[in-house]
């Protein structure tokens, strides 16, 4: 499960910012996310597997997740387009983490709309970033 890999990351990232603040003591009740919609984290199984790695530290166990979506955004190298998930697929109004269930939508995202190219680079979507956290 990727999701307990990101969790991982979060309690050391975390974790770390609060000894370099000399915070140690001290309980954090959210901590801020910014996570690509390519990522294909599932938001609720990312707070389950960040419960069950922190409900024996005391500083992180019970802080919330505020994840923050980023909309994919797909260039492609030989026309120039960029397009997004949302604008192939209107009709999806969830993009994640639905996204890993139809494989066909991948190989459609990843071929360029107006020039059919598959020479295209991911611009935003795969991000997973703790942008901060609040303390008590």
């Amino acid at each position: 499960m990727h999701e307990t890999s990101y969790a991982l990351m979060i309690v050391d990232t975390v974790m770390e910012a609060l000894k370099e603040k000399n915070l140690e003591d001290v309980k954090v009740k959210k901590i801020i996310l910014r996570v690509g919609e390519l990522s294909l984290i599932d938001p609720i199984a990312l707070q389950n597997a960040f419960d069950a790695l922190t409900a024996d530290i005391p500083v992180l166990s019970g802080a919330k997740l505020e994840i923050e979506i980023v909309s994919a955004k797909i260039r492609c190298n030989k026309c120039g387009k960029i397009w997004n998930f949302k604008e192939l697929y209107p009709e999806l109004k969830e993009n994640i983490p639905i996204i890993h269930l139809y494989p066909h939508i991948v190989a459609d995202l990843l071929k360029c709309p107006k020039c059919g190219s598959t020479d295209v680079e991911i611009v935003q979507g795969d991000e997973f970033q703790v942008v901060g956290f609040e303390i008590e």
